[in-house]
């Protein structure tokens, strides 16, 4: 997840009230995949006391834009990003995610839970094993970039082979934010070193790339290139993308210009429209609410409306079970 200016909100807010509002012939997601709550905790460690959004306020979300339920990707690993010195993270990932599981057992069954862990912490394993425990929580998120994860990095790689090795142990699904940090290079050989080590460490469960190999707002030419290596492996029918899935969260937004909504569209229709979730992020710092993100992929991404209607209708495999 990448914060934007918050200055954005209010040009969103304004475009999105002159975007089309859907015929009813393209119905609202069934899921919205990747979501984020707020807890007090992460309010004040990381967003200088934002507004807490618990799971109650995101159901508030979810029923404004038609859609029945959600995937909360829990901030766990948020605490444990180096960069913010805190004096516990470890502690303070196991609470946030303790948190997170008690939203979703409030939710009665609208709202499963991911634990969020920094896969390069020495507690990160046990932690992994203990969330997985916790009412509703069934899958891991982990945010490379936030975490400084570089696949080209030996240690790093086996750590992660170790996670995902635990996951697939534990037939839990994973969702990861693939981009590496803006001061580190991104290429498409995370995406290769992903598709040859990672995925084949994890054949029985699904992995969800977030944001399409991106991290948004917008589908940059680094994003496009590590998506395409997923592609053509896809496309050539590679058996180690079997269970590979994409989110199409805040990539498509208010300022497409032209060529990336036609390079978005381009990227859906080359992995097909049944690997595509929806999703919208967390609310705040000018992330539109799952209403408006849905309306602005309807609006800037040229797919037809079979498409978007397939979209629309797609449940992740570990919702179904």
């Amino acid at each position: 997840m990448k914060f934007w200016r918050v200055a954005l909100m209010s040009l969103m807010a304004a475009a999105c009230a002159d975007l089309p509002q859907g015929s009813g012939a393209i119905p609202a997601p069934r899921v919205a995949a990747h979501q984020h709550l707020i807890s007090p905790a992460f309010s004040k460690e990381v967003l200088h006391d934002a507004p807490v959004q618990d799971g109650a306020y995101l159901l508030k979300l979810l029923d404004q834009a038609g859609i029945r339920r959600g995937v909360v990707l829990s901030m766990g690993y948020s605490f444990a990003d180096e960069r913010k010195k805190l004096p516990n993270p470890d502690l303070q990932t196991s609470e946030e995610n303790d948190w997170t599981s008690k939203q979703m057992v409030a939710s009665h069954g609208r709202l499963i839970g991911f634990c969020g862990v920094n896969p390069l912490r020495d507690a990160a394993l046990a932690e992994v094993d203990r969330c997985l425990r916790l009412p509703r929580m069934v899958g891991i998120k982990l945010h490379f970039g936030n975490s400084g994860v570089s696949l080209q990095n030996p240690q790093h790689l086996s750590r992660l082979k170790q996670l995902f090795a635990l996951a697939n142990a534990r037939r839990a699904p994973i969702v990861v934010h693939l981009r590496t940090r803006t001061d580190k290079p991104y290429t498409p050989e995370e995406a290769r070193l992903f598709l040859k080590e990672l995925l084949p460490v994890a054949p029985d469960i699904v992995v969800q790339v977030a944001h399409m190999a991106d991290s948004g707002p917008g589908f940059r030419p680094e994003g496009q290139a590590a998506f395409d290596v997923f592609a053509s492996a896809i496309e050539r029918g590679d058996p180690r993308t079997r269970n590979l899935y994409f989110d199409e969260c805040s990539i498509p937004w208010v300022d497409s210009p032209a060529e990336e909504s036609a390079a978005i569209a381009r990227a859906i229709r080359r992995v097909g429209v049944k690997r595509i979730f929806f999703g919208s992020d967390m609310f705040t710092g000018g992330n539109p609410a799952p209403a408006e993100s849905w309306n602005i992929f309807k609006a800037k991404v040229p797919l037809t409306p079979a498409e978007f209607r397939a979209i629309a209708s797609n449940v992740p495999p570990y919702m179904r079970r």
